[in-house]
């Protein structure tokens, strides 16, 4: 109730500064003419409302096998004010008001067994859980500007320093809502809006006008911020022993490997069982061999979720680039890890599981790393090489991720699984130096055969390519939910292109992501735009994917595959 109430008063203060910041009004013109012409001349209202309907066209896994195809019915409106109250001082506010209906797909997930021992039904996700009607505002900033080279911004925002289209790298400071989108579709819903603010303060100095060199320093307390939003918000994927999983439509595939004696062994690449023969040279083919998971997820805690971070950008010619180091909770749901708390016997006591009889459980905790996070950027428009026109933007992002934590698991393992506790790490947790980058390619180029109506109309083209590099690498880490390795280098191709046609009336735009591993990604979409009317769009999007298996990249969400219609008009 604290929290509610400090997110309610955090407005009332901002409007509260803005309004004595102003020219000081006399009793009698408050409610006359000076009133109202500040609300004409530095008060606008504005926003969106969008409706996104969404139909599964792939046959659907085990857990959202359903005969209704719905997958998405998400109705948001989100509206916006602008207080432009004096040259120095101003003040945003929006909120956002989301419905959703309750799912077929998810609903049926309750009628599913989860497969540990003994088997249980799984809970459904309450029908309320994509909405959003909180009378907490979604962004509240005020901008200040005291001098002409210091800004301050106070207030629930979004802090990003990454640029790239579709995956994230350096996107690192946000967490980002991943429940309700399915993933790698920046037509259907980009990175800005599945961005999560959070509250907190960004300042920007000037040091030297001539270079636009400027130092950026931002904090984020953490406190303010509800536990699930101080990460990635995501809906877990694998079958688990606490009896509370619950799937979301766009969850990835659960491992379904790992099976001994007909059971979810998905415990066994985390711990050994208490049995200690299973350990041995010579494992019997026993029950007490089985180690069940029971898994949850551990938020970062209020009191210690503090982020912060600086930077210093500079401008060289046409050469824009950046340093910039963060500290805090990396958010990122692909960088997390499950950490071994303990392991018990299923029985009440450890009687059966010593004597044979009865399989372990080992509680695991899906946690996010709090880490040093040294960040570069840079941005430099090509223009002629030897005499050929190259006009090509070309932007980088570099990530440097001190001991960054894995999880690690002996290929092939024991009792003929595909993998299980590697001896070398008990604890199932290996630190390793990760550097990350990315490289994108931007220009626009005529291509008139593509084009008969008109010849001039230009096609915007977008190349990147992420790599991940892990420094001292050892065989045998792999994703938190899998039991597919992950390489000492792992790539990422992606590629975009769009143009208009009919004076931009009508508007196609395709994405497609590749993984040299074996996985892609596609995201067409075509849009259109009434003539004369530019506040209404109606868009029709595809998001299909596929791999050499479900467990890794882009082939978690192969039997996901969609299409939406979206709608939106902006006021």
């Amino acid at each position: 109730m604290a929290k509610r109430r400090l997110n309610l008063i955090w407005p009332s203060v901002c409007l509260a500064l803005i309004f004595t910041s102003t020219t000081p009004l006399s009793a009698a013109s408050l409610f006359g003419d000076d009133w109202e012409t500040f609300f004409r001349d530095k008060v606008s209202f504005r926003g969106f409302a969008e409706n996104v309907t969404g139909l599964s066209v792939s046959h659907g896994d085990r857990h959202f096998n359903t005969s209704n195809r719905l997958d998405m019915q998400r109705f948001t409106i989100q509206p916006e004010i602008n207080i432009d109250a004096t040259s120095w001082a101003k003040f945003f506010i929006s909120w956002r008001f989301v419905k959703e209906i309750r799912y077929s797909a998810e609903a049926k997930s309750r009628e599913k067994s989860v497969s540990y021992f003994p088997t249980a039904r799984v809970k459904p996700l309450p029908n309320t859980y994509y909405d959003e009607y909180s009378p907490k505002p979604w962004e509240a900033v005020l901008d200040l500007s005291p001098t002409d080279t210091l800004k301050i911004r106070l207030g629930r925002q979004f802090i990003s320093w990454g640029e790239t289209d579709g995956v994230r790298l350096l996107d690192l400071i946000n967490p980002q809502d991943l429940t309700f989108s399915p993933p790698a579709a920046p037509n259907l819903f980009n990175l800005d809006e599945t961005r999560i603010p959070s509250w907190g303060l960004r300042t920007l100095y000037t040091i030297q006008p001539v270079t636009n060199t400027i130092l950026e320093f931002f904090a984020l307390p953490g406190f303010f911020d509800d536990a699930k939003q101080r990460v990635d918000e995501i809906v877990g994927s694998n079958d688990t022993g606490d009896r509370q999983v619950r799937y979301g439509r766009w969850s990835a595939h659960p491992e379904t490997r790992l099976v001994f004696l007909g059971r979810n062994a998905f415990g066994n690449m985390f711990a050994n069982s208490l049995n200690p023969a299973c350990s041995g040279p010579v494992p019997p083919v026993s029950i007490s061999c089985l180690v069940i998971p029971s898994t949850g997820r551990e938020l970062p805690d209020a009191g210690d979720s503090w982020k912060i971070g600086a930077r210093i950008t500079n401008s060289l010619g046409k050469l824009n680039f950046g340093l910039g180091y963060i500290w805090g909770f990396n958010p990122q749901s692909t960088d997390m890890v499950f950490k071994v708390k303990g392991v018990s016997c299923s029985a009440p006591v450890p009687g059966p599981c010593l004597a044979g009889r009865a399989p372990s459980v080992v509680s695991l905790r899906l946690v996010n790393d709090r880490t040093n996070i040294f960040a570069g950027h840079f941005n430099y428009p090509v223009g002629d090489i030897l005499d050929i026109p190259v006009n090509t933007t070309v932007r980088g992002e570099v990530v440097f991720l001190p001991d960054k934590p894995y999880n690690i698991a002996k290929f092939p393992g024991a009792f003929g699984l595909r993998a299980t506790l590697d001896p070398r790490h008990p604890s199932g947790v290996v630190e390793k130096n990760t550097l990350r980058y990315a490289l994108g390619f931007d220009r626009t180029t005529l291509i008139p055969f593509l084009h008969p109506d008109d010849p001039w109309r230009a096609f915007s083209l977008s190349f990147q390519i992420f790599q991940s590099i892990i420094f001292d690498h050892e065989d045998g880490i792999h994703p938190f939910s899998t039991a597919e390795k992950i390489n000492r280098v792992s790539t990422t191709l992606t590629f975009r292109i769009g143009t208009g046609y009919l004076g931009d009336t009508i508007l196609p735009d395709v994405f497609v992501g590749y993984d040299p591993d074996g996985y892609w990604t596609a995201n067409p979409a075509i849009s259109y735009v009434p003539p004369g009317n530019e506040k209404i769009k109606f868009s029709l999007v595809g998001a299909f994917y596929g791999g050499r298996n479900k467990f890794k990249s882009f082939g978690f969400f192969d039997e996901k595959d969609s299409v939406f219609l979206k709608m939106r008009y902006q006021f």
